[in-house]
């Protein structure tokens, strides 16, 4: 049965006690409550923390590797660690020669660190302020990270990245998301035009 921790320590300040801490290459289950609600679990195989942010590769409901997420420590509500199923998870994905890996260098010290480090190791990434506009994200090129604000080349559903920038601020992104399927399809459409 996996354990289940609470990060009502971490939150608190507390130096988290050593089976808090979150082994890296380990398949995770957690929900973020505020965020999304009791039934929204995500899997995904940790592959970097830091005091503000975890960074997972996405395990789909299809059992494949969808890409990157980094996520704000502060809300998450609850772990399951290893996750349900993980050996079963792990399995089926060495089946499909799908092997976890870590996508590059990402500074996880800040959300704004993060998304200087996406910009330089994915043309694309989505932005979600799951709290402030719940529902919404945007999918772009991020081309500047400054001043607690980055500035994203939004791309249409039709793959055709819009002239302008819009500005987002940081202190509101709940989630990021970079390297998936449906970015990596963006992109190729993109560039075959």
């Amino acid at each position: 049965m996996p354990e289940c921790i609470s990060e009502q320590a971490i939150r608190a300040g507390q130096q988290p006690s050593q089976d808090m801490l979150l082994p890296l290459g380990s398949c995770i289950r957690f929900f973020r409550q505020k965020v999304e609600g009791e039934s929204a679990w995500t899997s995904g195989i940790l592959v970097d923390a830091s005091r503000e942010l975890l960074l997972l590769q996405v395990v789909s409901n299809q059992i494949t590797l969808d890409g990157y997420r980094i996520i704000l420590r502060r809300d998450v509500s609850h772990i399951e660690r290893p996750a349900p199923q993980q050996e079963f998870l792990f399995k089926a994905l060495t089946l499909r020669n799908q092997n976890p890996s870590h996508p590059g260098a990402i500074n996880l010290h800040s959300m704004e660190t993060a998304l200087k480090s996406i910009a330089r190791l994915s043309p694309l990434a989505t932005i979600h302020q799951e709290i402030t506009d719940p529902g919404f994200c945007w999918i772009g090129r991020i081309h500047k990270v400054d001043n607690e604000l980055v500035s994203l080349q939004c791309m249409t559903q039709d793959a055709v990245l819009e002239q302008g920038y819009d500005l987002y601020d940081t202190e509101r992104i709940t989630r990021v998301d970079f390297g998936g399927a449906y970015e990596d399809a963006l992109w190729q459409v993109h560039l075959s035009r």
